[in-house]
């Protein structure tokens, strides 16, 4: 491999490696803006009203950011549902808590 490839190479595994990272920093924001509506009213109807607030002063990348003004979620957890179907890629073999039994119920 000459050296001008090698450079490509690495140039494409950079651009691959800052998405990911960007993406990772984007769903642990919107956890952040989640968990924090939970607890804080005023929060979260600033979050239902505009769901941009979930990334503020994040560095949100332009399609990211128009994504999230698509989101229209009566209450939080609709909110978290409609950013988890956007955000997070979800592996249709996985299996998820909500199919768990209960330890309690054991």
């Amino acid at each position: 491999m000459g050296i001008v490839s090698h450079v490509a190479t690495l140039g494409e595994r950079s651009t691959a490696t800052m998405a990911a990272i960007t993406e990772k920093n984007l769903r642990r924001q919107i956890d952040l803006s989640v968990s924090r509506a939970l607890v804080d009213g005023e929060y979260a109807r600033r979050l239902l009203t505009d769901p941009t607030v979930a990334v503020e002063d994040c560095g949100c990348p332009p399609q990211d950011f128009k994504s999230l003004r698509s989101i229209r979620a009566t209450d939080v957890f609709d909110f978290a549902r409609q950013a988890q179907a956007l955000f997070w890629r979800v592996d249709p073999d996985a299996t998820y808590l909500e199919e768990l039994p209960l330890a309690a119920s054991r």
